[in-house]
């Protein structure tokens, strides 16, 4: 019969991408690791994982289904412990958290501060990605909630703020002498898509106008977007958020016109109704702070 550490270590493997992380996570030996999976594999008479030295960790097709199983196993048993903590009066366990690096920035600490104030027993672990990354993790259990961006159909979510969209411009360009931006003034200007989770939301609001999209650049760093607009090499659409924390020149920043194009920011979990008391309790402590 597999055992829990046994499901444990299958999980840790597949998360960290190696035997050799995984053993320093969790503090055992490398073949002590591979002794586990091994065991798990006979046990269970199939192959989960196909190691070959010198290349990529490849998850089996069963062993991906039975991965989404053991995650179940695993979350159902936190959930256990955690009902029966809170029998006892005491809220604890874990709670895996997913989020986005404007997030992790500008409400992360404050969140933790004050959900750990109030439940000092409840561990949080944190998870940085891209919004399919987060929809991923969360779909296959391998979190427990995180921060998205909405619209998001395949997740329950519940909205906590609106973050306005502003245009970065380069020196000289036509659109300084305007206080605000319409967003059909953009038609056909070349656009430097910096992919932090909101652009496909952008394209989407100027398609729905009928807009013509010049996506002319495309990058996954904002600092590379920065210099490409000092360059003079297009203009940049991103939530207010994300400015925060960049050296840029205020004059060259424009809000857009209308109130209505901003990004809406959630929380996004698979279901609600199954969530831990843990994770229900995180959510009514951060929508205090939103609120």
């Amino acid at each position: 019969m597999p055992t829990i550490t046994q499901f444990e270590i299958f999980v840790k493997v597949i998360d960290e991408g190696s035997f050799t992380k995984a053993a320093k996570e969790l503090h055992m030996s490398q073949p002590a690791v591979s002794h586990a999976i091994s065991s798990l594999e006979s046990e269970l008479g199939v192959t989960l994982l196909v190691r070959e030295r010198g290349k990529e960790l490849i998850v089996t097709d069963i062993g991906k289904r039975v991965l989404f199983q053991i995650r179940n196993i695993l979350l159902s048993l936190e959930k256990m412990n955690q009902e029966v903590s809170s029998e006892k009066g005491i809220v604890a366990g874990t709670i895996r958290i997913a989020t986005f690096p404007s997030v992790t920035a500008h409400f992360l600490p404050k969140i933790i501060k004050t959900f750990q104030q109030k439940r000092p027993n409840v561990s949080l672990t944190f998870k940085e990605g891209s919004q399919e990354e987060i929809i991923e993790w969360l779909t296959s259990r391998e979190i427990d909630i995180g921060f998205v961006v909405l619209p998001c159909r395949e997740l329950h979510t519940i909205p906590l703020v609106k973050d306005r969209y502003l245009v970065m411009l380069p020196d000289g360009h036509r659109l300084l002498k305007q206080k605000e931006v319409r967003l059909s003034d953009l038609e056909n200007e070349p656009l430097i898509i910096s992919n932090g989770g909101y652009e496909a939301n952008i394209i989407d609001l100027m398609r729905k106008q009928n807009i013509s999209i010049n996506e002319k650049y495309n990058t996954s760093n904002l600092n590379t977007s920065l210099g490409m607009i000092k360059e003079g090499l297009g203009v940049l659409i991103l939530p207010e958020l994300s400015l925060k924390n960049l050296s840029y020149p205020k004059a060259n920043i424009r809000p857009i016109e209308t109130k209505d194009y901003y990004r809406h920011i959630a929380l996004g979990l698979p279901s609600l109704k199954g969530a831990s008391r843990a994770v229900q309790l995180f959510i009514e402590i951060t929508k205090e702070l939103f609120d």
